[in-house]
């Protein structure tokens, strides 16, 4: 079976070259697709349901509303355990789901048991769902600033304004505002006033309730028109409250002004938002489940310049112009950012030092080329599996693709080494073909053999539940998904571009530099490209680094084309090494006895570290006391 695939990669080119051209393509738009965030979310599924009883202490909010909630979310499918807590003049009920559970199900069958529990709560209470999302939903913090507005003001511009905008923007699931004072209007009644009117108190709440109202009634036709009548009643200011009628006494009317003091001042809150030791109003932007941190924080800040356009501004005592700001404090993107630079490092540097190491092992170009290729083929490979198996990428999805990606340098470099060999001691009369079939042949069963041994031992992470599992196992999907590539580019890719990269070159030297000038053009404008995408906010015009890559991708093609394929024998490196490995190997054979006693040693203090001197040298301590006289 393995060999009938290598046979086909080397008798169709061009098919092949479709292959390769259309995984870059997959793996472009599988990175592009799979949900980006700097670490996983290892919470669990919850649904929060909140409920506002004013005024009432712990105790009564646990007996007559967050005990009827629990009794009546009790037995929800796919419930895991209900967890509750009650404040002062709340209660919040978290419904936590088993994790096969989907998400919008769970709240929609906790949205009907909502209903249920409605009759058995206090007049007045209606419980709402939290925002759908996790613990890991705040993805953006800001805070508005503005010289010269004071902290209710700011924070009616994020409460009426800024709030509501960012409500809009798709993937964004709730915006909470933090800090800062809400403006309310606030009536201060007097005692002996009330006695001297004899007013009660449920006379003053009535009347401001039936007065913060309009009212509306028919209408009235008059010259074919009609007229709406209507009474306008919202209150819209201080004086609108303070002539409020609370009752009637011989009919003088009683206004409200009369028995109390009507202002407006700050809502009771317990707790505020610090900035540098000055109290400050902001925003936490919530992300709604299952979204793409990054897509939503980008969206977010396009919203964020779009609305600071439209923030109001003041004119100081001093006749500078103040405008509201709007201020980012917590951005998840800087994060996702240096998680993502972290993999390219890791891959950069881990090319470098592999073809570093072929180059100097083998002394020949073009096998470095053959492996260097399978690490972004590689990749890219592995970002479609884990856009189809739904593995989001975090820091231990890209550390798994990381630590993996030792394994899959290792497989083309043992594929390109055998293959090397079977061209540098070519027999005369056997085609170029052949060489390159037999030295894949070789070798694949052996690096099957050896990946499969190490994808099964990650099979045991699989079966880990809860949060261990949702920590673990995109590390596991990864690394498997990294060297499953490794061996099918290994068996596929890597065949087929020594079959092309082998073959003998008889071109003219016009021709060759040539064909080298042309590739060296291109790469000097791919980098140039890419350094213009990388710094698009820079000076640097970023031509020097792109012609030094252009030479050195010339040089390259220059060389590849004048390698001549040497028997390892005959290479000074592999020389150096045989001439201290085959002895040193030889005096091991010969002295099987004596070399074991140093694999006993350190197995002896390893488990001395491990378990102690107690441990491993109670045998002799029990001889000693055993024989002692």
């Amino acid at each position: 079976m393995i060999d009938a695939v290598i046979r086909w990669c080397l008798n169709n080119v061009f098919l092949m070259t479709l292959i390769v051209v259309g995984l870059c393509i997959g793996g472009y738009v599988a990175l592009r697709k799979v949900h980006v965030d700097a670490i996983p979310d290892i919470g669990e599924k919850q649904v929060i349901v909140f409920a506002d009883w004013e005024g009432r202490s712990p105790q009564d909010v646990d007996d007559q509303v967050t005990y009827p909630l629990t009794i009546a979310l009790t037995g929800t499918p796919g419930v895991k355990t209900i967890r509750s807590m009650s404040g002062f003049g709340f209660s919040m009920v978290f419904v936590i789901f088993k994790d096969e559970v989907d998400y919008y199900w769970a709240r929609a069958r906790v949205l009907e048991r909502m209903n249920v529990a409605q009759e058995r709560l206090p007049q007045g209470v209606v419980p709402v769902l939290g925002p759908d999302a996790t613990a890991l939903g705040q993805i953006y913090w800001y805070t508005v600033e503005g010289e010269g507005f004071d902290l209710a003001e700011l924070r009616s511009i994020q409460d009426w304004y800024i709030r509501y905008q960012l409500n809009s923007v798709e993937g964004v699931s709730e915006v909470a505002s933090v800090g800062g004072y809400v403006k309310q209007y606030q009536i201060d009644l007097h005692p002996d006033k009330l006695r001297a009117h004899r007013v009660s108190l449920m006379d003053v709440y009535n009347a401001v309730v039936k007065s913060n109202i309009d009212v509306g009634a028919k209408v009235i036709e008059k010259n074919g028109v009609e007229f709406f009548i209507r009474g306008v009643g919202f209150i819209k200011s201080t004086g609108d409250l303070e002539n409020v009628v609370v009752r009637e006494a011989e009919g003088v009317p009683i206004y409200l002004k009369n028995v109390a003091s009507v202002t407006l001042g700050p809502d009771f809150r317990r707790g505020a938002l610090d900035k540098g030791g000055v109290e400050a109003v902001g925003g936490v932007v919530t992300m709604r489940y299952g979204e793409n941190p990054l897509e939503v924080m980008e969206r977010v800040k396009e919203k964020l310049k779009d609305i600071e356009k439209g923030l109001r501004d003041k004119q100081l005592v001093d006749g500078r112009v103040s405008k509201v700001r709007i201020v980012p404090f917590y951005d998840r993107t800087d994060i996702v950012h240096e998680t993502i630079d972290t993999l390219k490092d890791a891959l950069s540097e881990e090319a470098l030092v592999a073809g570093l190491v072929i180059f100097v092992f083998l002394l020949h170009l073009r096998s470095t080329a053959c492996v260097l290729v399978t690490l972004p083929l590689s990749v890219a490979l592995c970002f479609i599996c884990m856009w189809l198996f739904g593995v989001d990428s975090n820091i231990m999805s890209l550390a798994g693709l990381a630590i993996a990606i030792g394994d899959v340098a290792d497989m083309g470099i043992i594929m390109t080494e055998n293959i090397y060999r079977r061209v540098a001691e070519a027999r005369p009369g056997k085609s170029h073909f052949d060489n390159v079939y037999e030295g894949a042949k070789e070798v694949a069963g052996a690096i099957l053999t050896a990946v499969s041994n190490t994808i099964v031992s990650f099979l045991p992470v699989f079966f880990l539940t809860d949060q261990e599992g949702k920590l673990f196992k995109p590390l596991a999907f990864t690394k498997t998904f990294a060297i499953g590539a490794s061996v099918v580019l290994a068996i596929t890719v890597v065949p087929f571009l020594c079959y092309l990269l082998f073959r003998p070159t008889p071109w003219k030297r016009r021709i060759v530099h040539g064909v080298a000038g042309g590739i060296g053009l291109l790469a000097t404008l791919a980098t140039h490209a890419a350094l213009m995408l990388g710094w698009e906010h820079s000076h640097y015009s970023g031509w020097p680094t792109a012609i030094a890559v252009g030479v050195i991708v010339y040089l390259a093609v220059v060389r590849m084309t004048k390698e001549r394929f040497l028997p390892l024998e005959e290479n000074v490196v592999s020389r150096q090494i045989s001439r201290a490995y085959v002895p040193t190997l030889r005096w091991i054979l010969d002295h099987k006895k004596t070399f074991m006693v140093f694999p006993c040693l350190i197995l002896f203090a390893g488990l001395t570290i491990w378990l102690g001197v107690g441990t491993t040298l109670f045998p002799v301590e029990f001889a000693a006391n055993f024989f002692r006289p």
